[in-house]
């Protein structure tokens, strides 16, 4: 027999000390590299998972667009109250178009890193600081009270509208505008972000100032003897020009322009109605004249001549005895004969 055949056959027998088939090591690998795979599998769907909500992120924060100008309040009793940034600010023509008289700056001195009071020196601008950062340890709570006196001056002289801005227009100017629709128009805080956000797109309160406002929106609301009196409606006293009627220390301003005719042209004339209504039941006219007054001559002359005084002796011893014979008995007159 070959020895190649006994070696075979050797081999044949005895598995035992056979070396192992190539069966066994591929199902061990395909076990170890379906585990990798499931592994590799999940690792994936996570990663997918983040990247998914990392693309939401982003795509939420690029669908707010922010506003490139100051934004006007949408509501019929704080239409005076315009919202903006630090280039809002500084646009004097914008500023006058929007009939802006008060500005609230809510940021530091321009040293300390603040927005400057661009026309603080123009008697046609009103302004008012309320100085803080924009960090979450800021307290809201004596700024709140500051902008509330100077918001009301401009409610009550009616004579231009309110920008309230900081840096960037998001947080702390949003901040004081909702503190005060809250205190005096009894919003809530988040009616009062909504109306904010439609003004300003971008109008964001930082964590801070959130939870201020927050707190400050509960206690109101648990004391409402809090709560200012509802303004009034407010009036509009512009001229058409864009500038406001009253002057800057409060009085009547006039007008810049040329002045106008006094009186407009008269319009066509009506007809003539009647000179006099129909006489009523009385009498017609009253009576023309009034009583006489008085005799119109008096007595034409007094007597002629008063009572004979007593006799004046003075002129008696004056006049002495007549003549004789010039006043004596006269004498019997002879009988014809």
């Amino acid at each position: 027999m070959p020895e190649g055949d006994g070696e075979a056959e050797v081999s044949k027998q005895d598995p035992s000390t056979a070396a192992p088939g190539p069966a066994e090591d591929e199902v061990e690998e395909g076990e170890d590299t379906q585990e990798t795979e499931d592994k590799e599998g999940d690792d994936g769907k996570e990663g997918e998972d983040g990247k998914k909500k990392k693309k939401e992120k982003k795509e939420k924060k690029a669908k707010v667009v922010k506003d490139e100008k100051m934004g006007q309040v949408k509501h019929e009793d704080l239409d005076w109250i315009w919202i903006g940034g630090a280039d809002d600010a500084r646009d004097r023509d914008a500023l006058e178009k929007a009939k802006i008289r008060y500005v609230l700056n809510c940021t530091p001195v321009r040293s300390n890193g603040g927005v400057s009071n661009f026309y603080e020196k123009d008697p046609n601008f009103d302004y008012c600081r309320v100085a803080m950062g924009d960090n979450a340890t800021e307290t809201l709570q004596s700024r709140m009270e500051a902008s509330w006196v100077f918001l009301e001056k401009a409610r009550i002289r009616e004579d231009g509208s309110v920008l309230i801005h900081c840096q960037q227009g998001v947080s702390r100017s949003v901040s004081m505008a909702m503190s005060y629709m809250m205190k005096y128009y009894r919003k809530s805080f988040e009616e009062a972000m909504a109306i904010c956000k439609e003004a300003r797109s971008q109008a964001c309160p930082n964590e801070g100032f959130t939870a201020q406002l927050k707190a400050f929106d509960e206690e109101l609301r648990n004391n409402p003897k809090l709560y200012e009196p509802i303004p009034p409606k407010r009036g509009k006293n512009y001229r058409t020009n864009g500038r406001s009627a009253m002057g800057p220390s409060g009085g009547v301003r006039g007008p810049s322009g040329p002045v106008g005719p006094a009186r407009g042209p008269a319009g066509p004339s009506g007809p003539v109605g009647p000179a006099r209504g129909p006489v009523g039941p009385g009498p017609a006219v009253g009576p023309s004249v009034g009583p006489a007054v008085g005799p119109s001559v008096g007595p034409a002359v007094g007597p002629a001549v008063g009572p004979a005084g007593p006799p004046d002796k003075r002129k008696a011893e004056k006049v002495g005895p007549s003549k004789p014979g010039a006043a004596g008995p006269s004498k019997p007159k002879k009988p014809k004969v």
